[in-house]
């Protein structure tokens, strides 16, 4: 096998121990270091550039909590001053930070790559890319709803006899799933970025063809659940590990629409619709036609919510047993993109569910207030109580910065109950809530703590790792997919560079493979550069999606 095998002791001891942001800083914003240290007083530092000047010097701040908790490390933290433009490094007594830049687009390779891998993941059809030519793969025009014992098992009651068409859109993650709720918040973050950088033509591309796929995962009139949206569609065995796109035999099948796809569908497309209008004002008719008619088959069958099958039927589940948070979406989306007072009138009682939106946990695809309240807070002026909305937004951003001033690495994300699976997502999740408080409120704190946040992703965390490729000097190289196998199969591609990988996990996942080294570690360990490492080493559209829509914020 290619890859380094992995140990937390060896990783630690062969990354510097001054651990920085690997692609940069931006000029003008923090710029800090965490350095692993013994020593409980303050330590002398000096920044060097290139050519070996000294142009900084500094004096540690020991963290008083040794060791800090998510690490497990002794560490002290350390102010890089206001560099200007150019290449450095860092020295702390016989240790080395990795190079490092200062510069104003630091970000806009970043942001090019991330977004580009999500034409990479695109499903049904051939990829020219060099590197990374295939033929398409699964084209999904004809596709049966599942059937059989265990599809009866599953849905009790459901049946049809029909075949869809539903090519098109991305695949989920490392596997060739294609998810409704996974894939809907993936576009609505996409389509978020044009906020920032308004008609990007390659923005606007991407989503139209994950939008257009959604359309198709919505059950024609005249079929059994008629405006809903299937839930999932993938094979009904996992394929095998790696596997190319068009080489991959298994039965391909739909599952049971549930109202949690029905909604995000609505909540996708109204967000569509809005967006594109201008540029395109009858795609935006098809969009909102569709967002309507999901949200009135879901009001018809209010929980008709998807099973987990502990993911033994080719599929991950995405299953969730709360409705209100998913409806508040639909219904906040619709009435952005219509102004329909219909959809007003339910807002007040779809956002009294109970649920934190802005949970420092981050939000996810089963916890969709957050979205719903980002979008009203920056567009909803007009709504009745928009200045609560916009308090409520700020509240959220208070305590992510409280949280990110109490970690020595940065990151507005630290749950007691443990890491889960998909961290770097969650984590970048609240990048964005951070960043959407800037754009609201106009407050730098909060544009300066997306910028802190985003050096833990590249570099400044306990294992001095990039998790993304081609991005810092031990970036992640061997994320766990088919798709991009280099490392089990010399014939197929490595990840491209702007793949994040899912990062630590420290919560064992049910009927999920998770290896016994990680057991027992502090959560920021528990994680493995390795293409067999699925819970924490996996690729997913919506982690990358945050990452463009950071790296955007970042760019522009």
């Amino acid at each position: 096998m290619s890859w380094p095998r992995w140990s937390s002791d060896e990783v630690l001891a062969r990354r510097p121990r001054v651990r920085v942001n690997q692609l940069g800083y931006l000029p003008g914003r923090p710029m800090r270091a965490t350095l692993v240290a013994e020593h409980v007083d303050p330590l002398p530092f000096v920044v060097v550039r290139a050519d070996e000047r000294v142009v900084h010097r500094g004096v540690s701040e020991p963290w008083p909590v040794r060791p800090e908790p998510t690490s497990g490390l002794p560490v002290h933290v350390l102010d890089l001053g206001d560099l200007p433009a150019g290449t450095y490094s860092v020295a702390a007594g016989s240790s080395r930070s990795h190079p490092f830049s200062v510069e104003d687009r630091l970000y806009a390779g970043l942001r090019t790559d991330a977004l580009r891998f999500f034409s990479l993941m695109r499903s049904g059809t051939e990829i020219a890319a060099p590197g990374y030519e295939r033929p398409a793969g699964h084209p999904d025009t004809s596709v049966p709803a599942w059937t059989g014992p265990d599809a009866e098992r599953l849905y009790p009651g459901w049946h049809d006899d029909a075949a869809y068409d539903v090519s098109g859109g991305w695949y989920d993650a490392g596997d060739y799933g294609k998810y409704v709720t996974s894939g809907a918040i993936a576009v609505w973050q996409l389509l978020g970025t044009l906020d920032l950088t308004p008609d990007d033509p390659a923005v606007v591309d991407e989503c139209r063809w994950q939008l257009d796929w959604l359309l198709r995962m919505q059950v024609p009139p005249g079929r059994p659940l008629a405006g809903m949206a299937f839930h999932r569609v993938h094979g009904s065995t996992w394929p095998p590990l790696p596997c190319w796109p068009h080489l991959d035999a298994t039965e391909r099948v739909l599952h049971r629409p549930s109202t949690t796809a029905t909604l995000h569908l609505a909540a996708a497309a109204a967000a569509g619709a809005r967006h594109l209008r201008r540029l395109d004002p009858a795609y935006a008719a098809r969009l909102e036609r569709a967002a309507r008619s999901a949200f009135d088959a879901a009001r018809s069958a209010p929980a008709l919510l998807a099973p987990d099958d502990h993911a033994r039927h080719g599929g991950g589940p995405y299953h969730d047993d709360v409705i209100a948070d998913d409806r508040a979406w639909a219904a906040s989306e619709l009435w952005l993109a219509t102004g329909d007072s219909a959809y007003e009138s339910e807002l007040p009682r779809a956002h009294e569910h109970g649920r934190d939106p802005f949970d420092p946990a981050g939000f996810d695809f089963d916890a969709v207030a957050a979205p719903a309240q980002l979008d009203l807070a920056l567009h909803g002026s007009a709504l009745t109580g928009h200045d609560q909305i916009v308090d409520r937004l700020r509240a959220g951003a208070d305590r992510l910065l409280a949280l990110q001033a109490d970690q020595p690495w940065g990151q507005p994300y630290a749950p007691a109950s443990g890491w889960a699976w998909g961290s770097n997502g969650r984590v970048l999740n609240n990048l964005v809530v951070l960043g959407m408080a800037h754009l609201v409120t106009g407050e730098r704190s909060y544009a300066d703590a997306v910028a802190i946040g985003a050096d833990y992703l590249l570099g400044r965390n306990a294992l001095g790792q990039s998790y993304v490729t081609g991005y810092g000097t031990d970036d992640s190289r061997h994320q766990r997919t088919r798709q991009f196998g280099h490392d089990l199969d010399p014939a197929m591609p490595p990840p491209p560079p702007g793949a994040l990988a899912g990062g630590a996990n420290s919560v064992p996942v049910p009927d999920f493979p998770y290896d016994d080294r990680l057991r027992g570690l502090p959560p920021q360990l528990c994680y493995l550069d390795e293409p067999t490492s699925e819970v924490t080493n996996d690729v997913c559209i919506r982690w990358n999606a945050p990452l463009v829509w950071v790296a955007t914020f970042l760019t522009a």
